[in-house]
């Protein structure tokens, strides 16, 4: 049983936005953001950063879809809003900024399905070319995924994975929430471990939607993290990696 209680913990809650390739499951990242947070029985944020990748952006197969236009000037829009900084850097660089950062704020990266991201960063280093710091197999080998020394400095946490299997007393909230509101499952029956769900929760708001912007998305995990925490009633990291499988629950 997990039981971790009131040590407080520097990370960084991140979103990726990006574009999808034409071969399934590659995408091109575009945008990074970046917000750190202290995380303990409360969850505080400090400023963060939006990082537009350039050498992605410049590209016509990326830059002429209007979805991706709609992203980034939403992005735009929420750095404003959130009184964050905002940084325009080639893909090689944006990591390396990435990396430090979050060595910077506690050395935690906390993201929801971060495996999946992983392999968005290698697909997006594919797609650049030019100097390699991502390796192609950093999906599988998370550790030693990058040609940067300060990735093995950084302990990864997928929120998704934390929020299903260490959050038991959040979950049966949600999953009343999910039953009552009548909310959409999986295709197996099972309650939604989707960020959008999460929010709903912890809005207490069936209708919301992101709007998959990098920096409300980033936004919107972390007010899931101020809510699992204040039903947990204790902190919910422990210094340590966490990418377990998630327990997914059936609704019924």
């Amino acid at each position: 049983m997990y039981t971790h209680t009131h040590t407080m913990y520097q990370a960084v809650v991140y979103d990726f936005e990006a574009t999808p390739g034409p071969r399934e499951n590659e995408s091109r990242i575009h945008t990074i953001s970046l917000v750190p947070v202290t995380i303990g029985t409360t969850v505080t944020r400090q400023k963060g950063v939006l990082i537009c990748i350039k050498d992605v952006i410049k590209r016509e197969e990326v830059n002429l879809k209007s979805d991706v236009k709609t992203k980034i000037a939403r992005a735009v829009i929420d750095v404003a809003n959130y009184d964050m900084n905002i940084k325009y850097m080639n893909f090689y660089d944006a990591v390396k900024y990435m990396n430090t950062f979050i060595v910077n704020h506690g050395s935690i990266l906390i993201g929801h399905n971060l495996i999946g991201d992983l392999g968005f960063l290698a697909s997006t280093q594919t797609f650049v070319g030019g100097k390699r710091i991502i390796k192609n197999k950093i999906k599988e080998y998370p550790d030693t995924g990058m040609y940067d020394p300060n990735w093995s400095k950084i302990n990864r946490v997928c929120s998704m994975s934390l929020l299903a299997n260490r959050c038991n007393t959040m979950n049966q909230a949600f999953r009343k929430f999910v039953v009552e509101n009548n909310l959409p499952l999986t295709a197996g029956g099972y309650i939604p471990l989707r960020l959008n769900t999460y929010t709903q929760f912890a809005n207490n708001d069936p209708e919301y939607r992101q709007s998959h912007s990098a920096v409300q998305d980033t936004m919107d995990l972390i007010d899931v993290l101020k809510c699992a925490v204040k039903h947990e009633k204790r902190g919910i990291l422990d210094g340590h990696d966490y990418m377990t499988k998630p327990e997914w629950v059936r609704a019924a």
